[in-house]
C-alpha cells in the first residue's frame, strides 16, 4: 500500500500529519513519493498513525510487484524456443512463418483439386496436408511460448542450444519437402 493511501485512510492532510508527528512537511512528502525515511522517521509516523511501527514498515517497503507475475518456464519450453531471438520480433517472425506454411499446406490442396485423378494428385494432397500439420505445429508450439511469457526473456533460451534453429528447420521441411515429393511424382509420371 502507498503512504498516500494510507495517510487518506486515516483522514489526514500532508499538513496534518507533519503537525501530528512533529516530522517535516518535507519528510511527508518525500514519503509519498516512494523514497525510504530513517527509522526514527518511522516510528513517530508510526505512534502517529497509531500503528506498529514494524507494520508500518511492511506496508510501505513491501514488494510493489505481486509474486504471481513470475512464470517458471519448462524445460521443454526453453527447448522449444531454443535458437529465437527474443522480444516481438521474434514472435512476429514466428506467426508468419507459421501463415507461411499453412498458406503453402492450402495452395498444394487448392490445387490438387484442378489436377487430373492421378499420383500428383495425391502428392498434392499429401504435401498439403502435411504443410498445414507444419504449420499447426508452429502454431501451436507458438503459443505455448506465449503462454509462458518466453518472447520477452533472453534466460528462456536453452543454455546450449544457441546455435540452433528448430524453427527455421521446421519451417524449411514445410516448404522444401513437399516441393521434393511434388517434383519426385512428376519426374517419375
Amino acid at each position: 500500500m502507498s503512504f498516500k493511501t494510507l495517510r487518506e485512510k486515516h483522514l489526514l492532510s500532508q499538513e496534518k500529519l507533519s503537525e501530528i508527528s512533529g516530522l517535516g512537511l518535507r519528510t511527508v512528502q518525500r514519503l509519498e513519493a516512494g523514497h525510504r525515511v530513517s527509522y526514527a522517521s518511522l516510528r513517530t509516523l508510526a505512534v502517529a498513525l497509531k500503528m506498529d511501527v514494524d507494520v508500518l514498515e511492511r506496508e510501505l517497503y513491501a514488494m510493489k510487484t505481486p509474486a504471481d507475475e513470475f512464470v517458471e518456464v519448462p524445460r521443454w519450453v526453453r527447448h522449444l524456443r531454443a535458437g529465437q531471438a527474443s522480444g516481438a520480433r521474434a514472435r512476429r517472425q514466428a506467426v508468419v512463418g507459421e501463415a507461411f506454411a499453412i498458406g503453402l499446406g492450402l495452395a498444394f490442396l487448392l490445387a490438387s483439386l484442378f489436377t487430373a485423378p492421378g499420383q500428383a494428385t495425391v502428392t498434392l494432397r499429401v504435401a498439403g496436408a502435411f504443410a498445414v500439420l507444419v504449420g499447426y505445429g508452429v502454431s501451436v508450439a507458438t503459443r505455448v511460448v506465449d503462454r509462458y511469457r518466453g518472447w520477452e526473456h533472453d534466460d528462456a533460451m536453452a543454455p546450449g542450444a544457441r546455435g540452433t534453429h528448430p524453427r527455421l528447420t521446421l519451417y524449411a521441411a514445410a516448404v522444401l519437402l513437399p516441393l521434393l515429393l511434388l517434383w519426385l511424382v512428376v519426374r517419375l509420371a
